[in-house]
């Protein structure tokens, strides 16, 4: 019985460590979105709080081979690449401008545990 309380709580400190060493890596993004579209290597991306009469552009940034793909805590197991990401999912997301003006995505956290779309 000792022994098991032991794991539990082992266990629970690492999940809570595992966070908090997150929450400190993934604390300086550009902007929290929500994903509306995954097309091949582009991510359509809409505001997380809609209010009912205001109207909202959705952006369109690309993903490219260098582009980091990854999610927070325990999410990190789960994400890893492009075909990963779902609509529905919140994220934080750092971006680079190219020489064409275009959105070029450096970093995509997922940060929401649950996606119950």
């Amino acid at each position: 019985m000792k022994l098991l309380k032991v794991i539990t709580l082992t266990i629970i400190v690492v999940i809570v460590a595992w966070y908090a060493i997150d929450f400190s890596r993934y604390s300086n993004f550009d902007e929290k979105k929500k994903i509306a579209d995954v097309n091949g290597n582009t991510l359509v991306l809409s505001v997380l709080k809609v209010e009912p009469d205001a109207s909202y552009m959705l952006s369109e940034v690309k993903v490219t081979d260098e582009t980091k793909i990854s999610g927070f805590g325990l999410k990190d197991l789960f994400v890893n690449n492009i075909e990963d990401l779902t609509p529905g999912q919140k994220v934080r997301v750092w971006y680079n401008t190219n020489a064409d003006n275009e959105n070029i995505v450096e970093k995509v956290v997922v940060y929401n545990l649950f996606n119950f779309n």
